[in-house]
C-alpha cells in the first residue's frame, strides 16, 4: 500500500495554476484534478468525481462555488470528503481585495485556460464574435486579465478579444503566490490530521499488541510449574490454544536431533515439519505457521498450527509466538535436564542449568520492544519535521510527553517481567514453592495507574482510590498488578469506547477476615447476557480490541491463586462493579504451589 494522497478537485479554469503551484512547492503527496467548467449547469455528479480519484487517496478536496450546490452526500467507498465553497472561484489565483475591486468596478475578470481559447469559449456561451461584443458591454466595463505567467502569449490574445468585444482590457499580475498560499494551508492542515490519525492507529496497535505479550507472560507463569517434559509440552499446547485459538494443533518433540513420528499428525505436515530449516514457515494460505522450539542451538520441538481463528492478524500471531518459542524451549530443555538429574541424583547441580533463566526469559518476550519502537518512530518523525524546518513547539512538546510514557511503560514491563523470572527461579530451583511476600495495596494501585500514561490523564479519565495507606496483604508478587490492570484495562476498551472518557472508583478495605476490593466505572455498562459470560476465556464484545482472557486471568488469580470470589454487577448504561472478597491474609502464612 503506497503513501496517502491528497486529491484536489476544482474548476478546469483554474487547474493548471493550482497544479503548477502543487509542482512549485514539491508535494508528492497531492493531486490537483480537474472538474467541468459549467457552473452546475448541469449539476457535478459524484460519478465525474469518482471516476477521476488516483490510487490511494485518503481525503478528497473540493474547491469551487455554484458547482458543488448540487453533489449531496459522497457515496459509500468514497474516500472522506471535504467541500471548501469559495465566495468567488477567482479568489484561487488572486488575492480578495484585488478580485472583489474589480468586480465591482465593471471588470470582466478571465483566467489564462480561459484566454488561450477564447473563440470556443464565446460559442460555448451562445454568442457569435460579431454579437458577443453587444452583449458583453451591457454588463462589462473592461476586460481584466489574471496573469499568472503561465501563457507567454497571453498579451496577442487579449489584444484580439478586447477589438472584438469592443471594450478595454488591461492585464493584472497575479502570479501563483496566491494559490501556492491557498492550498499550503489546506495541506498542512491534511497532513497534520493524517499524521494524528496513523498515530492513533499505531497506538492502537501498540496496545493490542502490548496486551497479547502481558497475557502471554501470565500464561508463562504456568511453564515455571512444569516438573516434567510431557507436562511442559502440554502447558505450551494450552498456552498457544488460548493465545492462538487454532483450528489444529500438532507438536513433534526432537531429541538429539531426531523428530518423533505420529499418527495424529497429517504424513504431508510430518514432512514439512522434519524439513524445516528456519525458526519458522507460513503454511500455504497463510492461515497458519510452522515453528522450531529450541534452546540456544538445541532443537527440542516442532510445532504446527492451522486455521488460526484471526487469519488477518497472522503476522501479529507469529510475532507474539516467536516471543515466547524461546521460554517454551527453556521449559523443554529444564525438564529434560531436571530428568537427567534425577535419574542420576545429582539434582545439586539444577542449579547450574536453572542460573540462565533469568537472561533466557527476559531477552524473547520483547514486551517493551512496542514501546521502545513507537518511541523510535516519535523520534524520527520529529527529526524529519526539524529537517524539513516545519518542527512547532507543540511538535516537541507532545514528543516529550510521549517520550515520558514509552519510557515509563518500558520500565513498568521490565519490571513486571523481573517478577516473572523471581517465580521462575522459585519454582525451578530444587522444586521450590512460590512464596508471598507483603504488598501495600494503595502502592500497587498507584504503580499500576502510572504504567498507563496518557491512557489515564485527569481530562480524560478519572480515577479515584480510597484505600488505607497502611494496608498490607501478603500475596505471590504481581498478582495484584495483574488483577488491577486487567480491570481498569476493560473499563479503557470496553466501558467507555466511543466516549472521550469516564470515572472509575476503587475502594479497598478490610472486613474482618476478608479483604473486600469494590471496583466500579461509569461506563456503557454490560447486557445480561454478556454479563453471564463475562469471566468466560475467549469471550470479548469487541474482537478488534483483545481476544478475551483478561477477565478470565483475573477470575482464575482471585478464585484460585487468592482464595475468594469476585462478582459482576451490571445493567446497560448504568456502569459496571466487580466486588472482590479474598481471606486477608497479615503474614506469610500460605505458599502456592
Amino acid at each position: 500500500m503506497g503513501k496517502p494522497i491528497l486529491c484536489i478537485f476544482t474548476c478546469a479554469n483554474f487547474r493548471p495554476e493550482l497544479a503548477a503551484a502543487v509542482q512549485a512547492e514539491a508535494w508528492d503527496d497531492v493531486v490537483v484534478q480537474a472538474i467541468p467548467a459549467r457552473c452546475g449547469h448541469p449539476p457535478l455528479s459524484w460519478d465525474e468525481v469518482v471516476a477521476r480519484l488516483p490510487e490511494n487517496c485518503s481525503q478528497v478536496l473540493l474547491l469551487g462555488n455554484a458547482c458543488l450546490g448540487g453533489l449531496g452526500t459522497a457515496p459509500a467507498g468514497c474516500p472522506p470528503v471535504r467541500i471548501q465553497p469559495l465566495t468567488q472561484c477567482f479568489h484561487l489565483i488572486a488575492g480578495e481585495t484585488l478580485v472583489d475591486e474589480a468586480i465591482s468596478g465593471g471588470g470582466y475578470l478571465i483566467t489564462p485556460i480561459w484566454l488561450a481559447n477564447w473563440p470556443a469559449r464565446l460559442a460555448a456561451l451562445g454568442f457569435t464574435p460579431e454579437l458577443a461584443g453587444e452583449c458583453f458591454r451591457e454588463f462589462a466595463k473592461e476586460l481584466v486579465y489574471l496573469d499568472t505567467g503561465m501563457d507567454p502569449a497571453a498579451s496577442t490574445r487579449l489584444e484580439e478579444l478586447a477589438a472584438v468585444l469592443k471594450l478595454p482590457a488591461r492585464r493584472l499580475a497575479v502570479g501563483l503566490d496566491t494559490a501556492r498560499l491557498r492550498l499550503a494551508h489546506r495541506v498542512q492542515e491534511w497532513r497534520t490530521e493524517t499524521a494524528l490519525s496513523q498515530q492513533a492507529e499505531a497506538k492502537r496497535r501498540h496496545g493490542a499488541e502490548l496486551a497479547d505479550h502481558v497475557a502471554a507472560m501470565d500464561l508463562l507463569q504456568g511453564l515455571a510449574r512444569t516438573q516434567s517434559e510431557a507436562e511442559a509440552i502440554a502447558a505450551i499446547q494450552d498456552m498457544f490454544q488460548m493465545l492462538f485459538a487454532p483450528a489444529a494443533l500438532h507438536y513433534l518433540p526432537v531429541e538429539n536431533g531426531v523428530a518423533g513420528r505420529t499418527e495424529a499428525v497429517p504424513p504431508a505436515l510430518q514432512e514439512r515439519l522434519t524439513s524445516l530449516q528456519t525458526d519458522y514457515a507460513w503454511l500455504e494460505d497463510r492461515k497458519g505457521f510452522l515453528l522450531r522450539i529450541r534452546h540456544g542451538e538445541t532443537l527440542l520441538g516442532l510445532l504446527a498450527m492451522e486455521g488460526l481463528a484471526f487469519p488477518e492478524y497472522h503476522q501479529r500471531y507469529l510475532n507474539l509466538a516467536l516471543a515466547v518459542t524461546g521460554v517454551c524451549g527453556l521449559s523443554i530443555e529444564n525438564a529434560r535436564n531436571r530428568q537427567r538429574l534425577l535419574e542420576a541424583e545429582k539434582m545439586a547441580s539444577l542449579g547450574i542449568v536453572v542460573a540462565g533463566v533469568a537472561h533466557e526469559v527476559s531477552t524473547p518476550l520483547g514486551v517493551s520492544l512496542a514501546s521502545s519502537s513507537t518511541l523510535e518512530g516519535h523520534t524520527r518523525r520529529l527529526a524529519e519535521r526539524f529537517k524539513a524546518r516545519t518542527m512547532t513547539q507543540s511538535d516537541l512538546q507532545k514528543y516529550l510527553a510521549d517520550a515520558e510514557t514509552c519510557t515509563g511503560l518500558i520500565h513498568k514491563n521490565l519490571e513486571r517481567i523481573g517478577q516473572l523470572v523471581d517465580a521462575f527461579r522459585q519454582v525451578a530451583v530444587q522444586g521450590k514453592a512460590l512464596v508471598s511476600a507483603p504488598l501495600q495495596l494503595r502502592a500497587c494501585l498507584f504503580d499500576v495507574l502510572k504504567s498507563f500514561g496518557q491512557r489515564l490523564e485527569p481530562a480524560h479519565v478519572t480515577v479515584d482510590i480510597r484505600c488505607p495507606p497502611d494496608l498490607t496483604a501478603w500475596s505471590v508478587a504481581g498478582d495484584w498488578a495483574s488483577i488491577f490492570m486487567n480491570l481498569i484495562s476493560n473499563s479503557l476498551k470496553h466501558g467507555f469506547r466511543d466516549r472521550d472518557g469516564g470515572r472509575i472508583d476503587i475502594a479497598v478495605r478490610e472486613d474482618g477476615d476478608m479483604l473486600t476490593v469494590d471496583y466500579r466505572d461509569d461506563g456503557v455498562g454490560l447486557a445480561p447476557e454478556v454479563r453471564e459470560h463475562v469471566f468466560d476465556p475467549f469471550f470479548t464484545t469487541d474482537l478488534q480490541r483483545g481476544m478475551g482472557l483478561g477477565m478470565h486471568l483475573v477470575y482464575n488469580l482471585i478464585t484460585h491463586r487468592l482464595g475468594g470470589s469476585i462478582q459482576c454487577r451490571s445493567e446497560p448504561g448504568t456502569g459496571v462493579e466487580f466486588l472482590i472478597r479474598v481471606p486477608h491474609r497479615r503474614t506469610e502464612d500460605t505458599r502456592h504451589e
